[in-house]
């Protein structure tokens, strides 16, 4: 009687809570509803978390140098493969990839570990692969019998002891998600009929269970939203779910969702989705590995790792530009973070926990470009993270704003001294040495808003001086050197350099460029764009990197008044480099 009374308690507070959810249905299943939605605030104010990849391909931990390590079963394929070949050499041609499963033994695994390790690291939320594309679930999936942690390995639900873990310790948590599955025989024979009976349920079951406060699907690429019913899901899990008032999910909804629809868009190793441009449209993330690859990777070596300097720099850079830093770690079979990693992530920790303030709640940069390092800003606040120390005077090109009061994060009781020079620069007197070798942030209290002119305006004869030091670099290789006094490093030709003028008239310019290349290196070809004319020119070499020589690239009509962008783009690259960018002029020939 007891037994019939609770069941149908249960049932009626079910009703009652389905009728209620119905009758507050916000959203409808259509991207232009579920697009419309409010991206959560705390995803923005958060910008840093860790991303986690571990499954059955943690057991082999091997791939090609930089391939990702947990393709293993798919790669294992090619049968003329780096990857067969590594797998027949060590476990024979009779092993199957679904024989390492008894050996993801997660016997070393300690949750607590791992979200201890994860709040010194300054990161504020988690995202563990529940399900990556061989299907093998972290958590005890009746979609998935015998090919889940509960039923197979370590014989646990590993997604939820790091859900209380994560929690425990006040940070936030989320699930990647794979739509696809490699070699699932229903997906294979009839990809609706797998979204029906088994995708579709799989992600409710996940958010019902754990109420995740991030959605992270993946493998969406083989077939549009509406064969995944994407739209349909994010209506339930906006309007119904535990999770609807605080959810975030990502971009990855089918093929040609990318940088297109979803809450945060995102990039992948700097890629951004599909080639897209985010332009500062979107809130948007980047997820990457510390090494070459998502999961560990035992072919990996020292100098595949980021180091603590490139990784805080790279988290700052991200911050500049308005994104989250999803930095993903790859543990062990047996359930242990490499020390190598939990290295990297305590020495990310060191220096957020001085300085914090500079990256959490901020805004992106309102400077296009700084030549000595990246911004971040609060209401009343920039944030200068210096990573090329100017030994005594910080020039702050295009600032307009009065600054109230300068100082180091470190030092806030230690005001710096500021000159402005002129209506659009200030300088900052600052010690002779770099305090943080990592990157020195010094903070400017300014009056109102973020008042930044960069534009580059004439001289008394009408030319322009472009220098490198004022140049906007876009890309992956290309940086400004100070002891060149140039941009060099330029290896990658999809790499640009650019600069914005301010033009009073219309008028024909000659184009000259400063430059450096080395004797076998000449040869690529430029082109250098005023607005919409455009002139062309051939890198020659000059002898070295450091001997410098001005070459003409003709002349250019140039439309004008206005605030136009001159952009150096090399159309490919023959040889190891592009050059060194010194300069470039625009002298006016009437």
């Amino acid at each position: 009687m007891q037994t019939t009374a609770l069941v149908l308690t249960v049932a009626v507070v079910t009703a009652a809570f389905s009728a209620w959810a119905q009758d507050a249905a916000k959203y409808e299943p259509t991207w232009e509803s579920v697009d419309s939605r409010p991206l959560p605030a705390w995803f923005d104010n958060d910008k840093f978390g860790i991303f986690i990849h571990w499954g059955v391909y943690s057991v082999p931990s091997w791939g090609p140098k930089g391939r990702y390590s947990e393709w293993y079963w798919h790669d294992m394929q090619d049968k003329n493969g780096e990857t067969w070949k590594f797998h027949v050499e060590n476990y024979g041609e009779d092993f199957r990839y679904t024989d390492f499963a008894p050996q993801f033994r997660a016997e070393l695994f300690n949750p607590a570990h791992w979200a201890e390790i994860f709040e010194r690291s300054g990161a504020k939320y988690v995202v563990l692969t529940s399900k990556h594309h061989e299907g093998f679930c972290l958590w005890p999936s009746m979609e998935s019998w015998n090919w889940n942690s509960a039923d197979a390995g370590p014989g646990r639900d590993l997604c939820g002891e790091l859900t209380a873990a994560v929690k425990a310790r006040g940070l936030k948590m989320g699930f990647y998600y794979s739509l696809y599955e490699w070699f699932n025989p229903i997906y294979r024979s009839d990809p609706a009929r797998y979204v029906e009976q088994h995708m579709l349920p799989q992600m409710k079951d996940l958010v019902l269970r754990y109420e995740p406060d991030i959605v992270w699907p993946d493998g969406e690429w083989d077939h549009p939203d509406t064969l995944w019913r994407s739209t349909e899901f994010l209506a339930w899990l906006y309007n119904e779910s535990p999770v609807r008032e605080r959810v975030v999910v990502n971009d990855r909804w089918g093929k040609d969702c990318r940088s297109k629809h979803g809450g945060f868009y995102t990039t992948e190793y700097g890629q951004v989705g599909w080639g897209q441009d985010l332009g500062g449209r979107h809130k948007w993330e980047e997820c990457r590995g510390i090494g070459k690859s998502f999961g560990y990777n035992r072919n990996e070596e020292i100098d595949d790792y980021a180091t603590p300097t490139e990784l805080i720099r790279m988290l700052i850079s991200i911050c500049n530009g308005g994104g989250n830093l999803l930095l993903d770690i790859g543990p062990t079979a047996d359930g242990r973070i490499p020390v190598i990693m939990e290295q990297r992530l305590l020495a990310l920790g060191d220096w957020l926990k001085d300085n914090g303030e500079s990256i959490y709640g901020t805004g992106a940069s309102p400077f296009p470009n700084l030549p000595w390092g990246r911004c971040t800003a609060k209401p009343g606040k920039l944030y200068l993270h210096v990573f090329d120390w100017p030994r005594g005077v910080l020039e702050v090109p295009g600032l307009k704003n009065e600054v109230k009061k300068a100082y180091l994060l470190t030092e806030p009781d230690a005001a710096l001294a500021v000159t402005r020079a002129g209506e659009r620069s200030v300088s900052v007197d600052v010690p002779e040495h770099m305090p943080d070798k990592d990157a020195t942030v010094v903070v400017l209290e300014i009056e109102g808003e973020p008042d930044v002119d960069m534009s580059i305006h004439a001289a008394e004869d009408g030319s322009f001086a472009l220098t490198a030091v004022q140049a906007q670099v876009t890309g992956n290789t290309a940086r400004y050197e100070p002891e060149k006094d140039a941009i060099g490093f330029w290896t990658d030709p999809k790499d640009t350099v650019s600069w914005h003028v301010t033009v009073d008239k219309p008028g024909k310019y000659a184009v000259a460029l400063t430059y450096a290349c080395a004797k076998g290196s000449g040869g690529t070809p430029l082109e250098i764009s005023v607005g919409d004319a455009v002139a062309k020119a051939k890198v020659k070499e000059t002898g070295s990197w450091s001997d410098f020589t001005t070459e003409s690239a003709g002349t250019v009509d140039v439309a004008g008044p206005g605030v136009l962008a001159v952009t150096v783009t090399p159309k490919s690259k023959p040889a190891e480099g592009v050059m060194n960018l010194r300069a470039v002029t625009l002298l006016p020939t009437q």
